[in-house]
């Protein structure tokens, strides 16, 4: 991890893993669509669910489809996604940090979203926190593809910042801490289950290496 500086202007979070759980979008995909998918085509649950797990490994990870919610509800004919990503906000859950965290911040520095969610996800499920970010930046809606070096360096050009004058923290080794820091930005490795590897425990471990 690299130590900041006193240029730094602008945060960067990443959304799922750093600042909200996986619950929600793990629920829509896992429990929703299924149950969606299965009401459309007269199947039972069961039946369902394995065939659109089935779909969702012939994609992959690591292809930005695979985060892609719209692509989803039209692969599997279920129409707009938009009502039922709405009607399941109660799933949406915070890391108990976040909120005291982005108060201290927020008064000191400009911050701003950086994540491969795409805008569907992502707007909803930043809602009750959104009033503390500048801008959302989504690099499947936006770049086409996940968080990469070409992505973080689009970002600062975005925000007409150096990349030394950015902090970006989030929980993908590869996309976040390679990626920000083969930009040169700062970058902050989140591990929540404490390996021992030099990582931030939590965005509080962040608030003492900005000062």
């Amino acid at each position: 991890m690299s130590p900041t500086n006193h240029r730094t202007r602008f945060v960067s979070f990443d959304a799922e893993g750093t600042l909200a759980t996986h619950t929600f979008t793990r629920t829509f995909m896992q429990e929703v669509v299924p149950a969606l998918y299965a009401r459309k085509h007269g199947l039972g649950l069961e039946e369902a669910t394995t065939q659109v797990f089935s779909e969702y490994e012939n994609i992959g990870m690591q292809r930005r489809e695979w985060y892609d919610i719209q692509h989803w509800f039209d692969w599997f004919g279920l129409g707009s996604p938009f009502p039922v990503i709405d009607e399941h906000r109660s799933a949406i859950e915070f890391y108990p940090e976040v909120s005291s965290v982005l108060e201290s911040l927020s008064g000191r520095y400009t911050l701003v979203v950086a994540s491969s969610t795409p805008f569907e996800f992502l707007r909803p499920l930043l809602r009750d926190v959104e009033h503390h970010f500048l801008r959302f930046f989504s690099a499947t809606s936006q770049w086409g593809k996940l968080k990469d070096e070409g992505f973080f360096r689009w970002l600062c050009r975005e925000l007409d910042a150096e990349p030394s004058e950015v902090v970006h923290v989030g929980d993908s080794w590869e996309h976040d801490f390679v990626g920000s820091s083969g930009a040169g930005i700062v970058a902050y490795h989140l591990d929540r289950y404490d390996t021992g590897n030099g990582s931030l425990g939590s965005l509080l471990d962040l608030l003492p290496l900005l000062g």
